[in-house]
């Protein structure tokens, strides 16, 4: 006779079924209305958080409390989404509401109205990656612009690390050995009344492609906003002329200013070409 014996076992699906809902029980008490909601509830979801992440410039735009809100719509539209198949469905939809969902939203509220401002700095960044130049008369064949004009296209990189989203014009100056300043400014996203203009040529012939940046710069908060800027060298000829006044240039640099009041916001070095 054996002094001990093995445990009965119990059979898999019973112990599933003690501490899993099954599913197909679950499946089998949803209804029609309730899958109407959460599909429409799922494609809420998607379309805020695609708004959030394809928009970062206008989320940025918006007030603390509505950045909150809108982030607490993607959570809460998810939550209701896959609540027939939740195992707190049969609890029945208030309790669910408040034991699943109230709770869920409370993190985004204190992130964005608490945490969120201690974590802002003040001002902008912004370096030069890249120093590229654009020329009919230069050797490098990249494109051809049709113009003698020299096509100045540095690649910059500009974070804002404030609360919301800001508007930037970014400007090269050139300032010579006798003092004399030029002033350059970005081609602009948006040119009216332009007809038949350099800078309206220029801007329709790159505006396709998304590695070039045109004024105003949208920055969002906290983001790194990287590209490559266009300036129009029009008081030169050709891209040796501008190499050539680059390396005789006292002082070469970029400058960020508010596009509404023109006022200097950041200034930083150029990399010589």
């Amino acid at each position: 006779m054996a002094l001990w014996s093995d445990p009965p076992i119990m059979p898999i699906n019973r112990q599933v079924a003690r501490y899993i809902p099954r599913v197909d029980l679950l499946l089998m008490k949803i209804t029609f209305p309730q899958i109407l909601i959460s599909l429409s509830s799922l494609l809420l979801a998607v379309v805020t958080i695609v708004f959030l992440t394809q928009s970062p410039a206008q989320f940025g735009s918006a007030s603390l409390l509505f950045r909150a809100l809108v982030f607490n719509i993607a959570i809460v539209a998810t939550l209701v989404a896959i609540y027939p198949v939740n195992p707190f469905f049969d609890s029945g939809p208030r309790i669910y509401g408040i034991v699943v969902c109230l709770p869920a939203v409370i993190p985004a509220f204190i992130y964005f109205l608490y945490l969120l401002p201690k974590q802002a700095g003040e001002g902008i960044t912004a370096e030069q990656l890249q120093s590229q130049l654009i020329t009919d008369s230069s050797s490098n064949g990249i494109i051809e612009v049709g113009f003698r004009y020299p096509i100045y296209t540095p690649t910059i990189s500009v974070k804002n690390r404030e609360l919301f989203t800001k508007q930037v014009n970014i400007f090269f100056r050139m300032t010579d050995a006798n003092g004399n300043n030029a002033l350059f400014r970005g081609v602009r996203s948006q040119i009216f009344n332009s007809g038949l203009s350099v800078e309206a040529t220029v801007q329709g012939m790159l505006s396709n492609n998304s590695g070039y940046l045109f004024n105003p710069l949208q920055l969002p908060p906290n983001h790194d906003v990287s590209g490559r800027v266009v300036f129009i060298i029009s008081n030169l000829e050709d891209g040796a002329d501008f190499t050539e006044a680059l390396g005789k240039a006292s002082q070469v640099q970029f400058e960020l200013r508010d596009p509404e009041n023109g006022q200097l916001l950041l200034e930083f070095p150029l990399n010589r070409i």
